[in-house]
């Protein structure tokens, strides 16, 4: 094969395998500091142009929290996304990353005020295809 060709399948073969880790996930969140904790949740749909459509949503204190996403990014196996939400009248952004292993994604969060406030919480997450 020539060297031309490879470069034109490679890109391809990646968006490829991303769109593998489409569909719906559920897991929990743990926080560093706070000692709080939950349910976790997301789905993942592919979109033209190798853009990604993500939902997050998540439950404090055993109460369902909506988000509205901000940015969302899948690339080789990896998860970038930042959303918002409102928790207790305080407007909130949170962004996670995380890694598909094959079997799960795992990954971490950082909780701000508002747009780029200061540092609310932190903590993990991990999240399997949902059953």
């Amino acid at each position: 094969m020539s060297r031309l060709t490879l470069l034109i399948l490679f890109p391809l073969l990646l968006l490829a395998a991303d769109a593998g880790l489409a569909g719906r996930y559920a897991g929990e969140w743990k926080s560093n500091g706070a000692g709080g904790g939950g349910s976790f949740h997301m789905s993942l749909e592919p979109e033209s142009g190798g853009a990604w459509k993500c939902e997050f949503g998540f439950t404090f204190g055993g109460e369902e929290v909506k988000t509205t996403m901000r940015a969302c990014k899948v690339e080789q196996s990896k998860l970038e996304a930042t959303y918002d939400f409102d928790l207790q009248g305080n407007a909130l952004r949170s962004k996670i990353t995380g890694k598909w292993d094959g079997k799960s994604f795992a990954g971490q969060y950082e909780t701000t005020a508002g747009d780029g406030g200061d540092a609310v919480d932190d903590g993990t997450w991990t999240m399997a295809p949902a059953r």
